[in-house]
């Protein structure tokens, strides 16, 4: 690959950023200068992350240096950028995570995989969810129909039509009894049964009453609600803070 690249005057990289040149392809320049620094080549090139950016050409995706070099080789049908070491990628309608030599730190053999949160990332194989570690290792064997992933060392998961819990280990901490949940936020979760929304704790106590008709998750100690045709904002004890009619 054609690079035109330089240190700086310091001996490192300036900032970089990705520009499209009159023949519509991408390449790398100099956001201060303009100057630029890896020759336009790409059919699309993204912001570089942790050393690296993912680069396109002819509908194949691959990651170059700040040289401009291909450290990771244009093989994939679509990738993401690195964060913390891992790049999702996807081949054939199969996903996976790369480390930064292209090695495939999980195969890529799943119908879905969503970005790592408390150190595990939901993965779908055979229509079934379950969950991996960083290095790849099935902690919890596909067999949930949706998940919204690890918050606060908890997973809402759905099993036919019903809604519950589990801990990291795959135990069952919160009966698969809601209609619908959210995740855990703040100690509490948002859930949904018999057409009314609610809030749980961790032991699967009610904290707030199963009243609105909508409910999302709390955040620096409110949440949105409706109740009939008035949203409003709630405290943890389900005082009103403010609402509007719609």
């Amino acid at each position: 690959m054609e690079n035109c690249s330089k240190f700086n005057s310091l001996g490192g990289f300036p900032d970089l950023e990705s520009f499209k040149d009159e023949s519509g392809k991408y390449g790398y320049r100099e956001k201060l200068s303009g100057k630029v620094f890896i020759a336009p080549q790409f059919d699309a090139a993204h912001p570089f992350r942790e050393g690296v950016a993912v680069v396109m050409i002819d509908h194949k995706y691959g990651f170059i240096d700040r040289h401009g070099l291909a450290v990771v080789k244009l093989d994939y049908d679509w990738a993401n950028s690195f964060h913390n070491g891992l790049a999702m990628v996807e081949r054939n309608g199969r996903y996976g995570y790369i480390n930064q030599e292209g090695k495939e730190i999980v195969p890529i053999i799943y119908e879905h995989i969503a970005e790592f949160h408390e150190g595990l990332a939901p993965v779908k194989l055979h229509e079934k969810w379950g969950f991996i570690t960083r290095s790849g290792n099935a902690v919890i064997q596909p067999r949930y129909d949706d998940t919204w992933g690890f918050r606060e060392s908890l997973a809402a998961v759905r099993v036919d039509e019903k809604w519950g819990f589990i801990d990291k280990t795959g135990h069952l901490l919160i009966p698969l009894i809601y209609d619908y949940a959210w995740n855990f936020k703040e100690d509490l979760a948002a859930v949904k049964q018999d057409g009314k929304w609610g809030f749980i704790d961790k032991a699967g106590q009610v904290a707030l009453p199963f009243l609105y008709d909508e409910a999302d998750s709390f955040d620096k100690g409110l949440a949105d609600v409706k109740l009939d045709t008035l949203w409003g904002v709630i405290d943890k004890t389900g005082t009103w803070q403010k609402n509007e009619e719609i």
